[in-house]
């Protein structure tokens, strides 16, 4: 019984480290570009002095607040790629990551995976993997490098309410190509 509980503990801390192997693996090639704000910032950014009668705001400081993880992972190298949707297959599997959108226009592929929260429009985790992006944003005139191939990951109580309000504040890579898509 030990052994199994030890075996068990094991598999769960695993679990846990590679939502961050993805993005730790590739965090230094120059074949990718990484993106990773820590709690402290989003700390530092909720303290901010921002209009408080506007509730929107209020909602959007409180999740910044919140945060415990922000990373996105970029590359146009189609090996990086491979590994980035075998991690994410692998999340589906092994977590309560869900996918609730599959989209597909002009060629650009977007899934995106939730944890859902203890409230309807809050969760706990937020995936998003971007395939193509490249296409989109020479169509579009967009100057971007490192874009075919976007992996963001959010963990935190999470507003989807507010996420773009977020990815405009932070300048994901491929937040441009997000916004014209909508």
């Amino acid at each position: 019984m030990k052994n199994a509980s030890l075996l068990l503990s094991f598999l769960l801390y695993s679990c846990l480290l590679s939502a961050q192997d993805i993005f730790e693996e590739f965090q230094k090639d120059p074949e990718a570009s990484y993106i990773s704000v820590s709690p402290k910032m989003f700390e530092m950014l909720g303290k901010l002095s921002i209009n408080n009668d506007d509730p929107k705001m209020n909602g959007f400081i409180e999740m910044v607040q919140s945060m415990k993880h922000f990373k996105v992972l970029s590359t146009k190298n189609p090996s990086i790629a491979k590994k980035m949707d075998v991690w994410l297959t692998n999340q589906l599997v092994e977590t309560d990551l869900e996918t609730v959108l599959n989209l597909t226009e002009q060629e650009v592929e977007v899934q995106f995976c939730v944890v859902f929260g203890e409230q309807e429009s809050k969760v706990d985790q937020l995936v998003m993997f971007v395939k193509g992006a490249q296409k989109f944003a020479d169509q579009e005139g967009l100057d971007v490098s490192n874009l075919d191939f976007i992996l963001l990951f959010i963990e935190g109580k999470i507003d989807l309410n507010q996420v773009a309000t977020l990815t405009e504040i932070v300048d994901i890579p491929g937040g441009n190509f997000l916004k014209k898509m909508n």
